[in-house]
């Protein structure tokens, strides 16, 4: 049975989301067994743990929102648009979580993964918001309207 890439878009969204926010529980009982739930620790390590640790959250939430509510886009410009939009939303948990146990931290406190992979989200975002606007609103108002008034 053929399945439009939309449809395959939206359950990747909410396969990543629904494993980002496992993720960030996981993380959470690593930083909780672990790390003692971060008491004593210096300042520096605390602050690429912790906002790493959100990080998986907002990305997880981000992804399951799409996962849950991703419109297709009219065809033209906003369909590879929204695709591309989607990559960079998706790519985004995968290079947090890299960050979160990978990346070192150091004295200057610069983390360029986690950089990036908030870059990419945002970018993301602006995308489909962009997508949405400028190339109609796909099915959503379809989905919303009653099927007698269709």
């Amino acid at each position: 049975m053929y399945r439009h890439p939309r449809s395959c878009l939206r359950q990747l969204h909410l396969v990543m989301g629904l494993v980002t926010l496992a993720a960030f529980v996981l993380t959470g009982q690593y930083l909780d067994k672990v790390h003692d739930h971060l008491v004593g620790m210096p300042d520096g390590p605390r602050l690429f743990l912790r906002s790493a640790h959100i990080y998986l959250l907002w990305s997880g939430i981000a992804n399951a929102l799409l996962g849950c509510h991703l419109a297709r886009a009219p065809r033209g410009f906003a369909r590879p648009l929204q695709t591309s939009s989607s990559l960079l939303i998706l790519a985004a948990p995968l290079l947090l979580a890299y960050s979160f146990f990978l990346e070192p931290y150091g004295p200057d406190l610069q983390r360029p993964v986690s950089w990036w992979a908030n870059v990419a989200a945002f970018a993301g975002v602006l995308g489909h918001a962009a997508a949405h606007w400028l190339g109609g609103r796909g099915n959503a108002d379809a989905a919303m309207t009653p099927a007698a008034e269709r």
